[in-house]
């Protein structure tokens, strides 16, 4: 998969849009054609309309959902089924650590496995990048997890948002059929309809920043690739 992105950092792409979205949908959602999905509801008039996001979905982006990478998806070198205990090594883990950082630019985190591999003894430089490496993709196929996990738990969290907001609508349109000759609905109309309108702004807020939430498992994805290239690119064979 491929991103136009910007170069930002995990956490804050996570804090900055997918774990702090706010939201709003329209007053009143229309109802999904017989057989078909739920959809998220239109905007309300003047505000931005939100993504394509299907809510009967426990995967609400529009990249497909690969749960696992494959080592020989990106890399060429020699097998790392045995390679263990990349964390007791303190220069490979320390190295690790800013490789899988998203605060350091690529070309850093390139130019830091090009001095890594330059210090290693020509006898060792192939075994000890592979150990790099073993390291960097279990570290980057562990953040991609937990990325993937949390971008579910959010759209659980909209899904019952959405829910209560069919149950609000409806509670309003019962009040509205009544307000016109009682004076104690048409109180409760007002009351409901302000709820309504706030929760629909936090739910459509939400919705909007929904896809740079997406955009994190494939920026995990393309970092690995470039700095693979870059271990591979220090080793003999």
């Amino acid at each position: 998969m491929t991103s136009t992105a910007q170069n930002a950092s995990i956490p804050s792409i996570v804090l900055g849009a997918a774990f702090l979205f706010g939201a709003s949908f329209a007053l009143q959602s229309a109802p999904a054609a017989a057989g078909g999905p739920a959809v998220t509801p239109m905007p309300a008039v003047g505000e931005p309309a939100p993504p394509p996001i299907d809510m009967t979905s426990a995967w609400p982006c529009v990249q497909r959902k690969v749960d696992t990478l494959s080592v020989a998806q990106i890399w060429d070198g020699p097998p790392i089924d045995d390679v263990k205990g990349w964390f007791l090594d303190t220069d490979v883990s320390a190295l690790i650590e800013v490789l899988s950082s998203r605060r350091i630019p690529v070309d850093q985190a390139e130019g830091a496995v090009e001095a890594f591999a330059k210090e290693q003894p020509d006898d060792k430089k192939d075994e000890r990048l592979t150990l790099l490496f073993a390291g960097l993709f279990d570290r980057a196929t562990t953040q991609r997890r937990g990325v993937m996990a949390g971008i579910e738990r959010y759209q659980r969290s909209q899904q019952e948002r959405s829910r209560e907001l069919e149950r609000q609508s409806s509670a309003i349109s019962t009040l509205q059929d009544k307000a016109s000759t009682d004076d104690d609905a048409a109180a409760k109309l007002k009351d409901a309809q302000e709820k309504f309108d706030w929760a629909q702004r936090i739910f459509h807020e939400r919705q909007t920043n929904i896809p740079l939430a997406c955009e994190l498992p494939v920026l995990i994805e393309e970092r690995l690739f470039m700095l693979t290239r870059a271990i591979r690119n220090g080793m003999s064979s």
